[in-house]
């Protein structure tokens, strides 16, 4: 079955009920202390893994603003018990099956509702169909005919025990009085869930950094504590690693089943190895280790007598072992969650997953990994609902996941208006506040920047010119059978070295993308030139990934334009600014020493034109020649020709 729809309300900030559709992977984004987390502990406690987790208290839970005024009502009668949690189950295909078989149409829709509250009772509605029930049971007896006839004009389970009464009460078969008095005991609806549906309903598996094991734990401690029913939250999940190696608590640290107890630990630690390396791509060289050895003066307090379990991890690339408790909180999380988790699915528990930030130890990528986990959980029919505050872990290409939750009385100015406000659920983003929206916000900007630039390979340029030069030389040198750029680059300009070091911080290394970068010396300048080992893009960029006109030109401020031998360039402009120039511009109107061509064709039109100068368009005289290259590519020199070539060599070599 599945869970289909949430009413969460009386529960902390939660005041009025709030309601939302649940899909396979549920998504809850919201702002600090606006309920998300409530909503999954208030969900959670309906029919939890840990049974000593689902009671509601009245004093914690109930929102203070209201408790008193419930109390009265209460107790003098005008109310009933809060409803806290509803939660509407799907029935499928398999959840029907024996039913179907014993009471053929008895359920005349197929959703299951549970609710609990403050009474901490379960309550189970189901829409049935009594006539149908009556004829189930009757079906599967060996009630002769002549008095099968008297008891199908039954319509309701009360005239069919009032009939079996007059006839003496064992018509043929002694299981039909005994099974319609249990069902009139329980009532229809009660007797059809706890018999066919109950063991189905899936169980809620809270976690969050709390329920995190510390690496180690005294094993008589353990035992005692679970005697005791006081476990720690942190002891499940080290609970689910021992249970997951088919080992025995109570006689974990008997010496003479060590050889036993090691090969079991060692087969567990294998299994959560390939497991957690299938969704840990950070690092690929770890393994997980077990021991049990008796305590020590120096181990921590608790631990120096009696036996502890210890865990390691080895990294087999660095070739040393270090203690599970002091590896990172975002691995020690995924970890611990993995070990719980895994030890239900070995059980064949049916599990909703109720994760709490998960994201709030776990790297960027850790955590795209961990949306690839919700996806391969949720295609085996584990349902997973998630808070997060982080961009990473929204999936923009799934926002009808998202849930944004909000606490309206926190946005409201007015007091009167906050007093009878509360937490909210919404589906539609254009209803909630922009601060609520972060995470999704900076998700679709993420996306929009992998849409703009949707290609693997991108060559990152200074201006458009460069784009258009770069294209155009591509193509003159792709006809004449010479090398052109590869086709997989896409060119993107940028317009300053900041941007150059945002776009290759955003793509560079992801593992799916390559950026290279072709540019002019005023980025040298900015700080990605001298000694490339040092510079800024080499931090950020490969360092053949980096290539700079100058290097390709051999003078010290070219840009390029500079590509170009200065005649055909000369002839370009000359081109673009024919009827606004008195007489076509030379090289004796370039003046300015060391600067580069641009440069000095600029200064060059300032002073050529009206008394205002001419402004110089670097990408007029690329668009002129684009326009006009068979008509121009006999006066491009071989040397600007091997320039280009040598620059689409050096990218093309890039994988």
């Amino acid at each position: 079955m599945k869970l289909q729809n949430v009413q969460i309300g009386n529960y902390k900030c939660i005041r009025k009920p709030c309601e939302f559709d649940v899909s396979d992977i549920t998504c809850l984004v919201g702002k600090n202390e606006s309920g998300k987390t409530a909503i999954l502990e208030a969900l959670y406690r309906l029919n939890p893994l840990v049974p000593t987790d689902g009671s509601f208290n009245l004093d914690d839970d109930f929102p203070r603003i209201d408790v008193e005024d419930y109390r009265i009502d209460v107790a003098e009668g005008r109310r009933e018990p809060a409803v806290v949690t509803r939660a509407t189950f799907l029935l499928e295909e398999q959840d029907l099956q024996e039913i179907d078989r014993d009471f053929p149409g008895v359920l005349a829709g197929p959703l299951l509702v549970l609710s609990k509250g403050y009474s901490n009772e379960l309550y189970a509605e189901l829409l049935v169909d009594e006539p149908r029930a009556v004829e189930g049971l009757l079906a599967g007896t060996d009630v002769p005919a002549a008095q099968l006839k008297a008891l199908s004009r039954c319509s309701t389970l009360a005239e069919l025990a009032e009939a079996l009464k007059s006839q003496g009460g064992q018509p043929g078969s002694s299981s039909l009085p005994t099974v319609l008095g249990e069902i009139q005991q329980k009532g229809l609806l009660d007797y059809l869930y706890r018999r066919y549906l109950e063991p189905r309903v899936p169980k809620f598996l809270y976690f969050d950094e709390f329920y995190q094991m510390e690496g180690h734990v005294n094993l008589q401690a353990l035992v005692e504590r679970r005697r005791e029913g006081r476990l720690l939250e942190s002891d499940h999940p080290l609970l689910g690693l021992i249970d997951l190696a088919r080992l025995n608590l109570e006689d974990i640290d008997n010496p003479a089943r060590a050889l036993e107890r090691n090969n079991r630990l060692e087969g567990a630690s294998n299994h959560l190895t390939r497991r957690l390396m299938k969704y840990w791509s950070q690092n690929r060289h770890l393994e997980l280790h077990f021991d049990i050895r008796p305590g020590l003066p120096g181990d921590p307090q608790g631990m120096q007598s009696g036996t502890n379990l210890w865990g390691h991890v080895y990294n087999s690339r660095q070739r040393v072992h270090t203690l599970l408790g002091r590896r990172s909180r975002g691995f020690l999380w995924y970890f611990s969650f993995l070990a719980w988790f895994s030890q239900q699915k070995k059980r064949g528990i049916p599990v909703v997953l109720l994760l709490d930030e998960p994201a709030l130890y776990l790297h960027a990528t850790a955590q795209k990994d961990l949306l690839r986990f919700f996806e391969d959980e949720s295609a085996t029919g584990h349902q997973v609902l998630y808070t997060t505050q982080s961009p990473y872990l929204v999936d923009p290409g799934h926002l009808q996941r998202v849930r944004v939750v909000e606490d309206t009385g926190a946005e409201a100015e007015d007091q009167a208006l906050a007093a009878g406000s509360g937490t909210r659920v919404s589906t539609d983003v254009l209803a909630v506040s922009r601060e609520s929206l972060v995470p999704v916000q900076g998700a679709l900007g993420h996306r929009l920047l992998g849409s703009l630039l949707p290609d693997r390979y991108t060559l990152a340029v200074e201006t458009t010119a460069d784009l258009v030069y770069l294209q155009s030389l591509s193509s003159l040198l792709a006809g004449s059978g010479r090398e052109a750029l590869d086709p997989r680059w896409s060119i993107t300009p940028l317009g300053g070295a900041a941007n150059l070091a945002i776009l290759a911080a955003l793509l560079d290394g992801s593992g799916e993308r390559r950026v290279a970068a072709l540019l002019g010396s005023s980025f040298r300048a900015e700080g990605a030139g001298g000694d490339r080992g040092n510079s800024l893009y080499g931090n950020t960029l490969q360092k053949d990934h980096i290539l700079f006109y100058d290097d390709l030109t051999g003078s010290s401020e070219a840009q390029v334009e500079d590509m170009f031998d200065l005649d055909f360039y000369l002839e370009l402009v000359n081109g673009v600014y024919r009827e606004k120039l008195s007489r076509p511009l030379s090289k004796g109107h370039l003046r300015g020493g060391s600067a580069g061509t641009a440069e000095l064709i600029a200064r060059a039109l300032e002073s050529a034109g009206q008394s205002d100068g001419l402004p110089f368009d670097r990408l007029a005289p690329a668009r002129y020649l684009a326009a006009n290259l068979d008509s121009l590519k006999d006066g491009i020199s071989r040397e600007s020709s091997e320039r280009f070539e040598r620059a689409f060599k050096t990218l093309n070599a890039i994988h």
